[in-house]
This record gives C-alpha cells, sequence and structure tokens, in this order.
C-alpha cells in the first residue's frame, strides 16, 4: 500500500510539473521546456530504476538507450527493497539525449539524491556522486562525450593529434596571427615525426643536423651512442655537427670521460676551444687548454685577459701573476717570459711618472705643461712612445730618474736607430736646435768631433723639414748627405737655393743650373750666385 500510494503522489506531482512546465521556463537549469514525452520518459526511467534499487552503494545499474536493461543486468536477480519516501531514499532519474531536443533532469532530483549510484548509458560511464549539487549533470556530460571520442583516437595520424593538443588560442581572423600559428603546428608536427618512440640510426641523426632539419640527441643513454655521433660527424668534417653534438655530450656525461675521450680526437677539441673563444667561456677554456697540455696557448690566453683589465694598477698584478704561473715555471715559453718581464717593468716606470707629470700639470707651477699640454696618459704605452714622452718633457733629467730617455733605451734595450729617430723628433718639435747638434755630434779616433746619423742625414732632413725648421739647420745637414742625387731632390723640395746650386757645380751640370738660375727671382742672392757659377770660367763642364 505505502508503494501504491507513493506511486500514485508521484503521478500527480509529474503531472502538475507537466501542467506548469510552459509556464515557468526558469524551472529547468539549461532553459529548455520538459515536454510531455520527456516528463513520460522519466517516469519510466525512475520505475526501472526502481525495480533495479539495491541497498549496497556501490552497486551499478545498466540500461540501454531504449530504456530496457542490458544483459549483465538483467542477468543478476535483484532483491526487492521497500523504498521509502524520505527525500533521502528517492531514486535519481537518468537523463537521456534524443535527437529531437535535449532532456535535463529536475534539479528537485538533482539536489535530493543522497545515495552514491553509477550506471552506464550505452558505451559512457555516467557516476553521480553524493553532495555535488548542480554540476552533477554536467560533469557527467563531459565523460560521456570524452568516453566517446577516446573510441577513434587510435584511428587518428600524428597531424591529428598534434592538432587536437594544440594550446588553446583565442579566434582571430588577422592573417600575420594566423600564420604564426601554423608556423607553430608545422613545428610541433616536426617535432613530433623527430622524437617519435625508438632511437634515429647514428647516420641519420649526423645527416638531420648538416641538413638543418628537426633532430633531436636525447635519446643517446650510452657513452659508445654518443661518441659515435661524434665520430660520424667528425669523418663527415661538418663543422656545426661536430661543435652541436660534442657539447651536447660534454653536458650528459661526467668531466672524467670526456676529458678522456676528447684528448683522443683533436679535430672535436678544436672546434670547442673555438666554440668557447667565440662565447668568451675564458675560465672554461683555460681550464680544457690546461688539461689538453696546450700549455702555450694557455698562457696566451692568460696574457690577454691581463692586457685587456683597464685599471693599471690591477693589470700590473695580474700580469705578474700570469708570469709566474704560466711563463717562469714553463720551459717551453723561455723566449716569452725576457717579453712579458719587459712589460712589467715598463708599466712599473709609467705608474710613478704619470702620477707625478699628473700633479705637476694639474698645480699649473711647471712651464713645460702649460706650454705644451699633455694629449694623453703614458699609461699602457709603448716603450718607444714612452721614450718619446719622457725625451719631450723630461730630456734633462739623470739616469737614476726613472723618466731618464737613457735609462728607458738601456734597460728595454732599444737600438740606436729607434732611439735617434725617437729623440730627434722631440727635440726637433721642441725647436732645441742646439739639443738636435748635441745627438748628432759624435767623437772621432783623435779626441775630434763629427757629424754622424745612424739613420741617415736624409732622414734627419725630412724630419727637421717637418717640424718647420730654420732655413740654416737645413742646409747645414743636407750638405751631409752623401749621395748628390738624393742631396738634389731634396734640396730642391726644400727650396734651399744654395744647396742646389752648389750640388750641380759639383756635378758639372751647366744645362741644368742655367735651366735653375732662370726659375729664381733676379737680384737675389740665390740667383747672383747661380750667375757667378755659369760665368766661371776656371770649372770645366760636362755639357
Amino acid at each position: 500500500m505505502s508503494s501504491l500510494r507513493k506511486s500514485s503522489v508521484e503521478d500527480e506531482y509529474w503531472d502538475t510539473s507537466r501542467a506548469s512546465a510552459k509556464k515557468n521556463k526558469g524551472f529547468n537549469l539549461f532553459d529548455d521546456t520538459v515536454s510531455v514525452e520527456t516528463a513520460d520518459e522519466l517516469r519510466k526511467s525512475k520505475r526501472l530504476l526502481r525495480s533495479f534499487d539495491e541497498d549496497d552503494d556501490d552497486a551499478t545499474d545498466t540500461i540501454n538507450w531504449d530504456g530496457t536493461p542490458s544483459a549483465d543486468t538483467a542477468s543478476r536477480t535483484p532483491q526487492p527493497t521497500t523504498v521509502s519516501p524520505s527525500p533521502m531514499h528517492q531514486p535519481i532519474k537518468s537523463s537521456l539525449s534524443h535527437d529531437k531536443s535535449r532532456e535535463r533532469l529536475h534539479p528537485i532530483q538533482q539536489m535530493t539524491h543522497t545515495r552514491s549510484q553509477s550506471f552506464t548509458i550505452g558505451a559512457g560511464n555516467v557516476s553521480f556522486q553524493p553532495d555535488s549539487g548542480s554540476m552533477l549533470y554536467s560533469k557527467s556530460h563531459e565523460k560521456l562525450s570524452t568516453s566517446s571520442s577516446n573510441t577513434s583516437l587510435n584511428n587518428q595520424s600524428i597531424h591529428d593529434v598534434v592538432t587536437s593538443y594544440q594550446p588553446k588560442t583565442p579566434q582571430t581572423n588577422d592573417p600575420k596571427k594566423l600564420v604564426e600559428q601554423i608556423q607553430f603546428l608545422e613545428r610541433a608536427f616536426d617535432r613530433a615525426k623527430a622524437s617519435g618512440g625508438s632511437k634515429v640510426p647514428v647516420d641519420d641523426t649526423v645527416q638531420r643536423i648538416i641538413n638543418g632539419e628537426q633532430y633531436s640527441l636525447e635519446m643517446y643513454k650510452s657513452k659508445d651512442d654518443k661518441f659515435a655521433l661524434l665520430d660520424r660527424a667528425i669523418k663527415l668534417h661538418d663543422g656545426n655537427a661536430i661543435t652541436a653534438i660534442i657539447l651536447f655530450i660534454k653536458k650528459t656525461i661526467k668531466p672524467s670521460i670526456f676529458n678522456l675521450e676528447l684528448q683522443r680526437r683533436p679535430v672535436a677539441a678544436n672546434h670547442l676551444i673555438s666554440y668557447m673563444k667565440a662565447h668568451y667561456d675564458l675560465k672554461e677554456l683555460e681550464d680544457l687548454l690546461g688539461m689538453l697540455g696546450r700549455n702555450e696557448e694557455a698562457a696566451m690566453l692568460k696574457y690577454k685577459q691581463a692586457v685587456s683589465i683597464s685599471d693599471a694598477g690591477a693589470k700590473l698584478k695580474s700580469l705578474d701573476m700570469c708570469l709566474r704561473a704560466h711563463f717562469s715555471a714553463n720551459p717551453q715559453l723561455s723566449g716569452e717570459t725576457p717579453l712579458l718581464q719587459e712589460h712589467i717593468a715598463l708599466l712599473e716606470r709609467q705608474r710613478p711618472i704619470e702620477d707625478s707629470d699628473k700633479k705637476a700639470e694639474l698645480s699649473g707651477m711647471v712651464m713645460m705643461f702649460k706650454q705644451y699640454p699633455r694629449k694623453a696618459s703614458i699609461l699602457n704605452m709603448s716603450a718607444v712612445t714612452t721614450l718619446y714622452y719622457c725625451c719631450f718633457y723630461h730630456s734633462t733629467e739623470g739616469e737614476n730618474h726613472l723618466a731618464c730617455p737613457e735609462a728607458i733605451r738601456k734597460q728595454h734595450q732599444l737600438t740606436d736607430k729607434q732611439f735617434v729617430w725617437t729623440a730627434l723628433s722631440a727635440r726637433a718639435r721642441l725647436k732645441q736646435w742646439n739639443g738636435v747638434d748635441e745627438l748628432l755630434t759624435t767623437k772621432g779616433w783623435f779626441g775630434g768631433t763629427k757629424a754622424r746619423a745612424v739613420i741617415g742625414f736624409d732622414r734627419v732632413c725630412q724630419i727637421l723639414n717637418q717640424c718647420n725648421a730654420p732655413l740654416e739647420v737645413l742646409t747645414k745637414y743636407l750638405k751631409l748627405i752623401d749621395n748628390t742625387e738624393k742631396r738634389l731632390d731634396l734640396a730642391r723640395k726644400f727650396k734651399c737655393h744654395n744647396v742646389v746650386i752648389e750640388t750641380l757645380v759639383s756635378m758639372k751640370d751647366r744645362a741644368q743650373l742655367d735651366f735653375y738660375a732662370r726659375k729664381l727671382q733676379p737680384g737675389t742672392v740665390e740667383a747672383r750666385s747661380a750667375a757667378g757659377a755659369l760665368n766661371n770660367s776656371s770649372i770645366k763642364w760636362k755639357n
């Protein structure tokens, strides 16, 4: 009787719901009108579910899409139970999809469900959990869609899988963004093909690197496979492939094994060294060169690092450390060690001179720095430039002074030509013509003096002319040039007419002297000297 009473009450409820469904559309969660057919189907489903209701919470009831029980469900003998009219024990109505209209669970049945039941509809499992609220149906609907879509997953190609798992981006009509998305998908597809499952043969991977195609080295785990890749790249003489593979091996293998194998492959070592030089991995490069026994390259690298330091004090310390660590302890660098020692000695000399002259210039008390302001610092200059600086500003200093030119000459073993050329340029710029005479005068065999220029008097005249030396000074040193042709050319170039006339007379070339005399200004001393030489009958002319 209780069951009949319950059934009549529920039928009355569904009849009233069917009448009011058309009026109150907000009653349905999805704004769909509950039709008469929908209510009938729901009642039919309710009766079927009530007949298969069991006390076990984990029981699974399975029905077909037409509402009839499935085979495995029909085979079981359900235990008859008495359904309480309490809302806590009311069965759950299933929601079936039809072609004509979508049908949803009644909100009251969704909210009053507390028992945990699951039943299978067709190929999709719909699980109902307690206290899931109004989101119960939407989750089960997603499971149905996912389950049905998985049935055809095995039939999809790689391109379909990559396309289906692409990042969710907002739809756009911008051609540029569409092109970018297409390119991204193409790259994803290529990566999927390149890394697909099994290990690619070594030859194929190296060929992909050479051709600029997509490749993956992560699939090679063993040491033999990794170095087989390297050996193949070395055999093909492709630098890009060698560099890419050697960097991969360096990251994925022990340093001890890597260093041992690298020593056996000098070609790969050279490529790795070039890569580190280009990317300024100087610390690792220094260790690598030391490990390979290339001490000379390691010393030059350390010296280059020391020279690149801008601060003089820090540079001096770095050079000294480089000398002790790399040059002095290596017999193979015995020829370069004195050069580094001279570099250090020159820098030690330049620092105090620079500090002293900088203070003197700022004080404004030294006339030399006021008349000839310094244009640059002496620090980090070469030995010859340092000599010129000291000849210009400190030419009178004694040998005990750091700025003495003679002391610099002796310590750095400058040649006579280097010293004379540099000192002559400095004194000529200062217009110290007496100093020029002292520089070019030496003692003879018998205690006398004579003019001597190790660079040649022709170069002396060129330096003097560049410094705007007076005509009499140029004339004096032009006459000391032994080669008459060179003396005549320089005299004409510098317009030393007396030297030209004297040279032509000594050559007894009347024709050239007559031609040159016509170019001189009449009435000048040079014109009268040329006319007197042409009229001199004691000269035996060649022409």
